[in-house]
């Protein structure tokens, strides 16, 4: 084969990028200083209305509290028995001295980290967002 027909494509995607980024940035701006956000800006029908499902009394306030303390338990102990799973699998692969085993199941583990780090940190994170959004806080 001749290395003389063979070309390397040229890649433009970091020019692109700055110029698709460019042309949204204007686009916002004139968009600012024209007015065109607040012109947007209506008198909001639903003020003073908040959710409320007390509504329906507090047998199902209760019932829904508890199946979602329910379902993020099981969620816990599911993310836990996976990184215990994934803890022996590596311990596995590193006794035998299987290089390509002990890298997937490292990968296993961190990810199986990961998750078990995010479903613990979902009250906080709930928490803190309801912190930000809930009015007259």
């Amino acid at each position: 084969m001749d290395t003389d027909s063979v070309t390397t494509p040229t890649t433009r995607t970091p020019h692109r990028a700055r110029r698709i980024l460019g042309v949204l940035a204007l686009t916002a701006a004139l968009t600012v200083l024209a007015g065109g956000v607040a012109a947007a800006q209506t008198v909001n029908p639903y003020d003073g209305v908040n959710p409320d499902i007390g509504l329906f009394g507090p047998a199902l306030n209760q019932t829904w509290k508890r199946l979602l303390a329910a379902i993020w338990g099981a969620s816990i102990a599911l993310a836990g028995l996976w990184v215990l799973t994934s803890f022996l699998s590596s311990r596995k692969a590193r006794k035998r001295g299987m290089s390509s085993d002990l890298s997937e199941a490292g990968e296993d583990l961190k990810l199986s980290l990961i998750i078990l780090g995010g479903v613990a940190a979902v009250s906080p994170i709930v928490g803190a967002v309801i912190l930000l959004v809930q009015p007259g806080a």
